[in-house]
């Protein structure tokens, strides 16, 4: 452990995650950073299951953190929860975690390692696992989720083997001296908040390290529809960030919005009798998918379920597109 060790807030923002929070706050308090020296916020965003009793239920049983509170956030919105924590932490380090995580027992002890080589703001690498009660078919969902196919291309996701610099962070560590720069997240974006506020962080000077040193991990969706809803709403919100925050926006969120107007467009065109455009996008497409399933079935268990792969990639490829294009519409009536 670093010979810095300064006061760390820990900010999780949850709506309806009892199925996934108390496995956090073990997390939580299976941390080997010093306890006395943490403050863990928890601020629901108007859950309708037992998520706000669980966070005082925490609250109320560990002691042995410098402090615990629990806040509503009114709005509903996870923008307006971060801020929540942003303005009313007391840390020198500020941390937001997302519900749907698993922490190992060194990952704040490692943050604080980083940042106490002169680092302003850090994160890690974000493998993707499954609860500990998981399925096969959770476990095929995950080979979707960790390939680069049927995901992003953002550095935190790549298995980063050295330090670098990068454009976004997934639990992001940061000194208060950053908040305080780049001030409150755009209430604007429901989604995407986290890409305008770390480009805002890139506007105002600071580098963002990502450090393998550092790993947390995110929690797939436990089922397809899910994972859809979540593609879809991932890039509505990309969409609009286009009018909003367009230096948010890098080309990799924009490719399942291509793929799918060129082959709306190839579709029209054969139609009318031309199909060779149609033909080739498909054609190239499949070939691409079939691969991509074949390397991504290797990951997952041995199961006739991995068959599913070959749908499951185009599926939420399609969901993307269409919500981006949806976005777009709407920042263009807007």
């Amino acid at each position: 452990m670093s010979d810095w060790t300064p006061k760390v807030s820990i900010g999780v923002i949850a709506l309806n995650e009892e199925e996934y929070l108390p496995r956090l706050l073990d997390n939580i308090c299976a941390q080997d950073y010093p306890h006395d020296l943490m403050e863990v916020f928890l601020i629901d965003s108007g859950s309708t299951d037992r998520t706000r009793d669980l966070m005082h239920d925490f609250a109320r049983s560990n002691t042995s953190f410098r402090n615990v509170r629990v806040e509503d956030n009114p709005k509903r919105i996870t923008a307006a929860g971060w801020n929540i924590f942003l303005r009313d932490f007391s840390g020198e380090v500020a941390i937001r975690i997302d519900a749907h995580a698993k922490l190992p027992p060194n990952f704040v002890s490692q943050s604080i390692a980083v940042l106490a080589e002169g680092e302003q703001i850090c994160g890690g690498t974000r493998p993707c696992t499954v609860p500990e009660d998981a399925t096969d078919w959770n476990r095929v969902l995950l080979a979707a989720e960790e390939s680069m196919f049927g995901s992003s291309i953002a550095d935190y996701r790549g298995g980063q083997s050295k330090p670098t610099y990068t454009k976004s962070l997934f639990h992001a560590a940061m000194r208060r001296a950053v908040v305080e720069a780049v001030g409150p997240a755009s209430e604007v974006l429901l989604r995407a908040e986290d890409n305008d506020f770390y480009y805002r962080v890139r506007q105002a000077g600071y580098q963002l390290r990502l450090d393998p040193r550092i790993v947390s991990y995110q929690i797939v969706r436990s089922s397809l529809r899910s994972m859809i809803k979540q593609k879809y709403g991932n890039g509505y919100w990309m969409g609009r960030a286009c009018f909003i925050q367009p230096g948010a926006v890098s080309a990799h969120h924009l490719v399942p919005f291509a793929f799918v107007t060129s082959l709306t467009a190839s579709a029209v065109l054969a139609a009318t009798g031309r199909p060779a455009l149609f033909k080739l996008i498909c054609g190239s497409y499949v070939a691409a998918d079939i691969l991509m399933s074949i390397a991504a079935a290797k990951e997952s268990p041995k199961s006739w379920r991995a068959l599913a792969l070959p749908a499951i990639f185009p599926t939420l490829h399609i969901a993307y597109g269409i919500g981006t294009t949806r976005g777009l519409v709407d920042g263009l009536r807007s």
